[in-house]
């Protein structure tokens, strides 16, 4: 190691608060900080306190939170939800609820779109058979484009709930961010 490096960081260390370097020293965060920085650390606060502070155990990799809104880390979330910081016009809550819902909702009127037209089935088979009328070498066929008609729209119908859903979200979250950002809440 460089020992104009070390200088340099003892000197940029040596700056800021005892209370923010034990903060630094106790979590023993390996992946935020060097080990340089943690011997840097070391050896100013054993100049300032005279002993170190214990430490945890240390940090060696970061695992992200998952929440259930997936956009927002936990410290946004937090000002989001927060009742000091509240917007006018509606309430984070119910938009992050939203957030969670709509999809699932979007599955569920897939599922239900697709029992719906199952029901339709036997309806479609005898208009596209009333094509092939007295030809019975056709029937198999009547129910091959049937099927193939069914599957068609069921997707079709499917594309048509679940984007639209997915975009409101997107729309929702956008929205909301663009909102709280404006604000200008630190």
């Amino acid at each position: 190691m460089n020992d104009e490096l070390r200088k340099q960081i003892y000197n940029s260390l040596n700056l800021k608060e005892t209370d923010e370097l034990v903060e630094v020293w106790q979590s023993n965060d390996r992946v935020e900080w060097t080990e340089v920085a943690f011997d840097v650390i070391r050896e100013i606060l054993q100049e300032r306190l005279g002993e170190l502070p214990p430490q945890d155990e240390p940090v060696l990799e970061h695992v992200a939170v998952k929440n259930d809104s997936n956009d927002f880390d936990e410290e946004t979330l937090e000002k989001i939800t927060n009742e000091d910081n509240a917007p006018e016009f509606y309430k984070p809550r119910e938009v992050l609820w939203l957030e969670i819902w709509l999809p699932r909702a979007a599955i569920a009127a897939i599922v239900a779109t697709l029992i719906s037209s199952l029901f339709e089935l036997p309806s479609l088979h005898n208009t596209i058979s009333s094509y092939f009328m007295g030809n019975t070498e056709w029937a198999f066929m009547a129910w091959l484009f049937a099927i193939v008609t069914f599957v068609f729209i069921v997707i079709l119908q499917s594309l048509l709930i679940y984007f639209p859903l997915k975009a409101l979200v997107s729309i929702l979250k956008i929205l909301m961010q663009m909102e709280f950002n404006s604000r200008g809440i630190k």
